[in-house]
């Protein structure tokens, strides 16, 4: 994928995908300790990222990738996770923030672009690249996608991560200025 039509042509390839199976990639940090839950008031951050699974074993992986640029989102469908997911893995189907969303179709998708540029003068060139993503299902709800991580313990989230964080609430998305509340 070079463009932002071929990444979205990409993308559009979830519409009607029905989640059954939701597992997670994290850094092995020899603890035992799952990270991905320790913001949950604001969603969960995985260092590698996620895969879902239709009831064929069908397989759809969202990273953070630097096709566009060195921190944003990528989408592998039918990929196996093993192509694209390293870390350990935990199975999140059960998890009550995936509840409403399983044996759901998604009925639309949509990506958010931001940009970096390559200094401070007004005349710099800028690089695109998808920094969140959003799913919306046949009940109307929607999860959000995002390159990005809390920046130091300032409660403000910084985009351009090396983290997927998963947002499972509107009100949060927004307080947090994710996909349509983004502030370019």
């Amino acid at each position: 994928m070079k463009t932002r039509a071929e990444f979205d042509a990409n993308l559009n390839r979830l519409v009607g995908f029905t989640i059954e199976r939701v597992v997670y990639f994290e850094l092995d940090y020899q603890d035992g300790r799952p990270y991905f839950r320790d913001h949950p008031e604001t969603g969960h951050f995985l260092d590698f990222g996620v895969e879902l699974i239709d009831a064929n074993g069908r397989s759809s992986c969202i990273t953070w990738d630097g096709t566009f640029f060195q921190y944003g989102l990528g989408v592998f469908v039918d990929t196996p996770s093993a192509d694209v997911l390293p870390g350990l893995s935990y199975d999140v189907t059960n998890d009550p923030e995936w509840t409403p969303f399983l044996r759901r179709r998604i009925e639309s998708v949509e990506s958010y672009w931001s940009w970096a540029a390559d200094s401070m003068a007004p005349d710099a060139n800028r690089t695109y690249f998808p920094q969140d993503i959003r799913l919306t299902f046949d009940n109307n709800r929607s999860i959000y996608l995002s390159a990005a991580q809390f920046l130091n313990d300032s409660g403000r989230l910084f985009g351009m991560s090396d983290d997927v964080l998963i947002v499972f609430n509107d009100d949060v998305a927004q307080r947090h200025e994710l996909g349509p509340w983004a502030v370019l």
